[in-house]
């Protein structure tokens, strides 16, 4: 990438304005041991060249550019990435950006229906899977910035492709079953900017594209996760094949205002609109020993068509303002509303051993809606001290088709009725001294979900602190606890110290957190209830120390830790270190050692452990 910018501009001005450096290496594993699905779930780094990081910089007066940077990192690992700034500082600004990541995620203990027992063969039917390649991309561009009208574009997409492993569902057993996945998003937008010095106005067009091909094919005898017969026989799975095709679209306006009419008044209005449509297509073929639930017999063979649409038109918007009665009193009132209903209609045909049952023809449709209003008021008790309370109201209704089981009539609707507390403080005792909290107490009626906050405090405490011009002190505290539906409490506490000093610089982070749910749930299979808790204690810390040696050569050590008690105990590691030389005047040496490995006491079929070495070479 450097040395072709370099050549691109060397005809006009050769080297003049150019700024350039690249980071090339090769990585060697060691050390294998353990679980290399999960090392490649959450590490993922392999051996092979790679081009660490690279970074171009262009600064030179030419007709059509003056500013172009061209930077990336990681090419050759599973997220590499590029990004390529160009601007001409009166004419247009533009920004390209591109990811590529090699997703893979096969943890053994996920989606296990065989988890309960020991051993490591309890761990081969892992049903949910992915080996993926997950590219995105987006670019901007603004034109006559600082001009009083600024036009802008836009566009992005990101696709999914691979192959991965997903369950099969058929009435009262489910199958493993391969599946590729192939899928697609595209967004493209553009609009106009209007600046004054009391008006900013910004009005948008745009629209996106999706499509979703995932198809999921067995093709061998397949048992599933039902181990006892039913009814009298076993059921299994000798071939199938599940295919979708979802494709969807739509267009999207918005705006942006914001006004100061006069120096103490601020106001700001937004609004959006969408109308997205889906339109599905769905093919499904079985052939093995199923049981078909709705008449309780057993067929050979099953095949299902289906096509359906489905509309969704969503509005939102919202009202701000900020007055300042007296300097030292500022009142800000806020309003927000979103609209949005969903229609749609299914087909479907069945054929049970050739032989088709009557078309099923459904429709369906949810409406929800949801609003907020909040003020709050901020008041400079001095110079050096805030103070700040409000009043937040969030309420709102839905309307949902009502389920199969559930008694009633065809629909059933939900409401949300909540109120909330705000309220903080910022205290500034001194110039190198800054502490801030802010505080929300909750209380509602209704809520749309067993597991959404209603009755609920939280709260958040954060101090800065410099102790000299080598020394920083930043801390933070955290707490959020949910008493009704469910009993619920997250709770961190993060300190992390700094200090930079002329022969080493040291960076310290510590993170102690607590997650704790404890609530009652309907087993769907058995239809008894079963108590749900979950308990998790952490340690994370992070430590890295830069060291300046004889030469301008640099030693970094250091690394990180995590360590978990509770519903599942983990532990990992990753300590590091890294030497740089200089071996010429635009060249150093580079040499990386790292370590990670992963424990977990309850699973030890996930454990592993893995040594990682990089030999490079920094240009510049």
């Amino acid at each position: 990438m450097n040395a072709l910018l370099w050549l691109t501009l060397w005809a006009q001005e050769p080297a003049k304005g150019f700024t350039g450096s690249s980071e090339i290496g090769y990585r060697a594993l060691a050390g294998q041991r353990g679980s290399f699905n999960t090392y490649r779930s959450v590490v993922n780094l392999g051996e092979g060249p790679r081009l660490l990081q690279f970074e171009s910089r262009y600064r030179a007066p030419l007709r059509w550019l003056d500013d172009l940077r061209i930077t990336g990192a990681n090419w050759g690992d599973p997220l590499n990435s590029v990004q390529v700034r160009a601007e001409r500082s009166t004419a247009y600004r533009s920004h390209f950006q591109y990811r590529n990541l090699a997703y893979f995620n096969a943890l053994p203990s996920f989606a296990s229906p065989q988890l309960g027992k020991l051993g490591t063969e309890a761990y081969t039917t892992n049903q949910n899977s992915y080996d993926t390649r997950q590219r995105f991309w987006n670019f901007d561009l603004e034109l006559l910035p600082g001009h009083r009208l600024q036009p802008f574009f836009g566009a992005a997409q990101n696709t999914s492709r691979g192959l991965g492993v997903s369950p099969l569902v058929l009435d009262e057993n489910s199958y493993p079953a391969a599946s590729r996945v192939d899928s697609g998003y595209t967004v493209f937008r553009g609009g106009l900017r209007y600046e004054l010095d009391k008006l900013h106005l910004t009005l948008e067009q745009g629209g996106a594209t999706f499509s979703d091909g995932t198809s999921l094919f067995n093709t061998v005898s397949n048992t599933g996760n039902r181990e006892a017969p039913l009814l009298g026989r076993s059921l299994s799975l000798q071939s199938a094949n599940r295919l979708y095709d979802v494709t969807g679209d739509h267009l999207y306006s918005s705006v942006d205002l914001t006004y100061s009419p006069v120096s103490w008044l601020d106001m700001s209005a937004e609004y959006y609109y969408s109308r997205p449509r889906s339109d599905v297509r769905f093919n499904e073929s079985a052939r093995g020993t199923i049981l078909w639930l709705d008449s309780l017999r057993f067929v050979n063979g099953q095949q299902a068509l289906a096509t359906g649409y489905a509309n969704q038109p969503r509005s939102a918007g919202g009202l701000t303002f900020e007055v300042r009665p007296f300097s030292r009193l500022r009142i800000v009132e806020a309003w927000q509303s979103e609209r949005t209903h969903n229609s749609g209609a299914l087909s479907l045909v069945t054929t049970l051993d050739a032989r088709a049952l009557p078309p099923l023809n459904l429709e369906d449709r949810m409406v929800w809606r949801q609003n907020e209003q909040r003020v709050q008021a901020f008041y400079d008790v001095t110079n050096r001290f805030t103070l700040y309370g409000g009043h937040r109201y969030l309420w709102g209704e839905a309307e949902v088709r009502r389920a199969t089981i559930a008694p009633g009539g065809p629909t059933e609707t939900g409401a949300l009725h909540r109120h909330s507390a705000l309220g903080g403080f910022v205290f500034r005792p001194t110039a190198k001294l800054t502490l801030n909290g802010d505080a929300e107490v909750g209380r509602g009626r209704q809520v749309y979900f067993r597991t959404s906050l209603q009755d609920f405090e939280q709260m958040r405490l954060r101090a800065r602190y410099q102790l000299s011009q080598a020394w920083h002190l930043n801390a933070r505290f955290a707490r959020l606890k949910n008493h009704f539906p469910f009993a619920s409490q997250n709770q961190q506490a993060n300190v992390t110290l700094q200090w930079t000093g002329k022969a080493v610089s040291v960076m310290a982070d510590y993170t102690r957190s607590s997650i704790r749910s404890d609530f009652t749930l309907l087993d769907p299979v058995l239809y008894r209830f079963s108590r749900s808790l979950y308990q998790d204690n952490a340690h994370t810390g992070t430590l890295a120390t830069d060291w300046r040696l004889p030469r301008k050569a640099t030693l970094t050590l250091g690394g990180s830790l995590f360590r978990s008690s509770g519903t599942r105990p983990s532990r990992f590691y990753q300590p590091l270190a890294r030497l740089r030389i200089p071996v010429a005047t635009h060249a150093s040496f580079l040499a990386e050692w790292r370590q990670a490995s992963l424990g977990q006491s309850l699973y030890p079929a996930e454990s592993f452990g893995m040594h990682q070495f990089t030999l490079g070479l920094r240009i510049f």
